[in-house]
């Protein structure tokens, strides 16, 4: 009799999972039919791809990266074509020079949107403008800033390459002659060879087969020969101390610019001084060298002599 109860009772749970399994699954086509199936609108991109344009033309406005398609259908469905790559391409091969019309339709090719109810598609039409593709070589001209120092001079210029060949639109490239190249000629502040690499700066829609070319060039600056005695300044905590010699001779080179009728510029040359400084604290009987401050594009060729002795006044 026991026996027979236990059998009784296992049955019972079998049945009673049974049920529960079913419960359940009954519940999630329920879910699905709701919530699944309801109808939600949502956009959905696609790349445009350009194909077979002739390769003796180039677009020159109108193009687009994706257009969008306005729909109706699941929730489930929409969140599945989210993420996936879909490619509208157009045809070129019929374009002619001038304004082309594409008219954006979805046909039967299109089998991820069928049972979906297309609302619309944004833009409905490409106007796509052409012309004809040319080639042109054209001379690289270098286009020096306005100096600021009258004095630099500039020789032996060179660039490589010294043309390019172009490809672009006709309209575009029928009005270019050469390419100019502007540099900043105030960066170079002393004499000797220079040599930098520089983009080629292109109007749109226009290539190069040479994107970079190099100048180089030599400057060198009109200075002439000068000669003068400065008192030799006892910098730092110098107060009780002077120098022995007194004075120093210093030959130095200044721009032509500040010499006026064989006459230096007297306030250009007030910028010239001679000083001793010491980083530690002076005493008498050291020795220190002379340094020179200069104005803004002289040279220092010389200054005689080139150390002074310190001395207690």
């Amino acid at each position: 009799m026991f026996w027979f109860k236990n059998i009784a009772s296992k049955n019972s749970y079998v049945e009673n999972i049974k049920i529960l399994v079913l419960a359940f699954v009954v519940s999630c086509g329920l879910w699905y039919i709701v919530v699944g199936s309801s109808q939600i609108e949502g956009d959905i991109p696609l790349r445009v791809e350009y194909v077979q344009l002739p390769d003796d033309l180039v677009i020159t406005k109108g193009m687009e990266d994706s257009i969008r398609v306005r729909v109706r259908t699941s929730a489930e469905r929409l969140r599945s074509m989210q993420n996936k790559d879909f490619v509208y391409p157009i045809d070129l091969k019929n374009t002619v020079v001038g304004a082309n019309v594409f008219p954006v339709e979805l046909d039967a090719s299109y089998t991820d949107f069928k049972g979906m109810e297309i609302l619309s598609v944004s833009p409905s039409y490409l106007l796509l403008e052409t012309d004809n593709l040319l080639e042109k070589k054209v001379p690289i001209e270098l286009v020096f800033s306005e100096k600021e120092n009258d004095d630099l001079y500039i020789r032996n210029l060179n660039l490589n390459p010294s043309e390019v060949v172009l490809k672009g639109p006709k309209e575009k490239l029928e009005n270019i002659n050469s390419l100019k190249v502007n540099f900043d000629i105030n960066q170079v502040e002393k004499a000797g060879w220079y040599s930098k690499s520089l983009p080629l700066v292109l109007p749109e829609l226009v290539e190069a087969d040479k994107p970079v070319t190099k100048v180089s060039f030599e400057t060198w600056l009109d200075l002439v020969p000068v000669t003068l005695s400065r008192l030799v300044q006892v910098n730092g905590d110098g107060g009780n101390f002077i120098t022995e010699p007194r004075t120093v001779a210093i030959e130095l080179e200044i721009p032509q610019s500040k010499m006026d009728s064989f006459n230096v510029d007297p306030a250009y040359m007030a910028q010239v001084r001679a000083t001793v400084l010491s980083s530690n604290q002076l005493a008498d009987g050291q020795v220190l060298p002379v340094e020179v401050n200069l104005p803004k594009g002289a040279n220092l060729i010389s200054v005689t002599p080139t150390y002074v002795k310190i001395k207690e006044k």
